[in-house]
């Protein structure tokens, strides 16, 4: 039973003649939604604002910071609005359940009861009616503040070492990666469904075959090869679907250790300093993997090892730009772009492709110590010598070994396109299934109730078709004879195996492909042009560990370059008054003349050596004369 205005001798006439403010708040939505006994007594305080003599029009209820926690007033628009209109003198009287629901937070709560004194505003709860101006009343009030912010202080320490003390033990419940179901005990085991194991594995044996995520992908939509993915939340929670691989899943997966059988917890941190402008929230950062609080290994049974993750991590980084190990082998004609590094200073080295002249073959650049103050770059070379030794010492080493590597070559494919074969079959059972179960709807459904009945129809009719689809596109495959190795295969596997040269000038080898077979048997190689003044030292180490050192000329530039002989000249100089450049190109090598460096012509060989002497020119293209500037 509330107390009248009569037994509050507090409650002035100056004091009714301002509004009541009832402030309502829960911390949480589901608190909002589920304890509704709690919002119901702070809705009732407008009963005792009419027992301490205010009438309803007088009452103002401000309940717009439902859900939110009094931790701050950031972002409690309600309590805002409150503070304002206590300061502005309109408010006689705030009422609230208890100290918590106005604020948790000293600075806050202390503010409102500054405010409160200096405008003569009263406070008051269910129990009692308090005024900031007298001493004992502001001492219980900054004792209530103190003991709320206190109890919240002890709720959170008491759920923080809680949570954390069930982590360590890897119990704390966590959303299970998908490929993963918790048994009747909570364990985590894999998915009983056989597709989603194979096709999780075959993911990951991908990665371990290409190194690359976005080849990962391309695979996978080459193949028409779906991911599953457990759905959480929403009317389809628990639910498993398959769909199209994204380059966001792909890392994803490649980045979640609970693949490798490990149990993680803390990963990510949290830091003050970090936060969003628009929430002023704290932003996450991801720990270093030595920093993880929680890592147990062996938790359960894992797709991957443990070793072959931290492998898997280590190549994602390496394959971003910029980074100083091998990356990911990427187009252009320096072949080993990723694998060269600095034999005088130890700086990873970089590759210059000479954008503005095609015609130039690209240089490896040590750029380290300019990048660090320093007035020049420590070396530079030309690729070309330098690739085609290690390639011909790459052919060297593989040359005892080519009847293993093709036999190697023959059993690897076999297995790959089994597997490739199993994963279409899979997918086509799971299509089948799928059909049946919208058949069985179908079926289930009273043939009157049309609206039901044409929506499962046209599910089915769908389901159908993507089976069709799935079914056209296994029959192509299989006639293109992408699940088998015929003995033409073999013979032509073994054949490229044995003739490795073949394989490296074919038309159809791009320079990606070419990086990669040289990074199959290569960890690095040292360049220093630096020491022995006109020579380039080369080091290569090999995986195997060994080691093969070598040293070439380096290619002759300015006053000591090669030149063009004066015969070859002064014939480029007679042909010009007839001929365009593709027609003295296609004579000067029929007539078997050579450039400074015993290559045959090409169109930029003899628009270069016109222009060093002042030849006009013409092209075939348009007709139009190369000046000599």
């Amino acid at each position: 039973m509330y107390m009248d205005r009569f037994e509050s001798p507090k409650v002035t006439a100056a004091h009714l003649q301002r509004q009541a403010y009832i402030y309502v708040r829960q911390s949480t939505v589901f608190q909002t939604l589920h304890h509704r006994e709690s919002t119901e007594r702070q809705y009732n305080l407008s009963h005792r604002a009419q027992a301490l003599g205010w009438s309803a029009d007088a009452i103002t209820i401000i309940d717009e910071d439902q859900g939110q926690s009094a931790v701050s007033a950031n972002h409690r628009h309600g309590f805002q609005r409150l503070v304002s209109a206590i300061a502005a003198g309109e408010v006689g009287l705030v009422l609230m359940l208890e100290a918590s629901r106005l604020s948790r937070c000293g600075s806050d709560w202390h503010h409102l009861i500054e405010l409160c004194s200096l405008m003569q505003t009263l406070i008051a709860d269910e129990q009692a009616v308090y005024n900031p101006r007298e001493p004992n009343d502001r001492l219980l009030l900054g004792v209530k503040g103190t003991l709320s912010e206190a109890e919240l202080m002890t709720l959170r320490t008491r759920l923080f070492e809680g949570r954390w003390n069930k982590a360590r033990k890897g119990q704390l419940g966590r959303s299970v990666p998908t490929g993963y179901i918790c048994d009747t005990e909570g364990h985590w085991v894999k998915d009983p469904d056989l597709q989603v194991q194979e096709r999780l594995s075959y993911f990951f044996g991908v990665f371990r075959q290409q190194g690359v995520a976005r080849q990962v992908l391309v695979h996978l939509k080459a193949e028409q090869l779906k991911l599953p993915v457990r759905i959480w939340g929403g009317p389809s929670h628990g639910q498993l679907q398959w769909k199209e691989p994204t380059y966001s899943s792909v890392v994803r997966l490649l980045h979640n250790p609970a693949y490798s059988g490990a149990y993680v917890y803390g990963e990510w941190g949290y830091e003050d300093t970090r936060r969003s402008p628009k929430t002023g929230k704290a932003r996450p950062r991801q720990r270093p993997i030595e920093d993880w609080p929680v890592c147990i290994q062996q938790h359960h049974e894992g797709y991957i090892t443990w070793d072959e993750y931290l492998t898997n991590r280590q190549r994602l980084r390496q394959n971003s730009y910029g980074w100083a190990t091998q990356g990911a082998a990427r187009k252009g004609a320096a072949l080993l772009q990723g694998l060269v590094w600095c034999g005088y200073c130890g700086a990873k080295m970089g590759v210059n492709t000479h954008a503005a002249r095609e015609c130039r073959h690209p240089s490896y650049i040590c750029s380290h110590a300019y990048s660090e103050g320093a007035t020049r770059t420590c070396q530079s070379m030309t690729s070309k010598p330098i690739d085609d030794l290690v390639v011909s010492l790459f052919f060297e080493a593989l040359a005892p070994l080519q009847i293993k590597i093709a036999l190697q070559a023959v059993d690897q494919l076999q297995i790959e396109r089994q597997t490739l074969q199993k994963q279409w079959e899979q997918q086509l059972e799971q299509a089948q299934y799928e059909v049946q179960l919208a058949q069985r709807q179908y079926d289930a459904v009273d043939p009157d109730n049309r609206l039901v009945a044409s929506e499962l129809e046209r599910r089915w009719n769908d389901k159908l078709e993507a089976l069709q689809t799935l079914k056209n596109s296994y029959a192509e495959a299989q006639k293109q004879c992408r699940f088998t190795v015929n003995e033409q295969d073999k013979l032509a596997v073994e054949r490229l195996a044995q003739d490795l040269p073949a394989v490296w000038q074919a038309a159809t080898t791009t320079d990606v492909e070419r990086k990669q077979l040289l990074r199959y048997a290569i960890a690095e190689v040292q360049l220093d042009g630096v020491t022995t003044p006109g020579k380039i030292s080369i080091r290569v180490t090999w995986h195997s560990g060994a080691v093969t050192e070598h040293q070439i000329d380096r290619i002759k530039v300015g006053i000591w370059a090669p030149r063009t002989d004066h015969t070859v000249v002064e014939r480029i100089r007679d042909l010009s008054l007839i001929h365009t450049v593709e027609e003295i190109v296609e004579l000067l090598n029929q007539e078997g003349l050579r450039t400074a460096h015993g290559c045959v012509f090409r169109d930029y060989h003899v628009g270069y050596i016109a222009r060093r002497n002042q030849i006009t020119v013409t092209t075939c293209a348009n007709k139009l004369p190369l000046s000599a500037n």
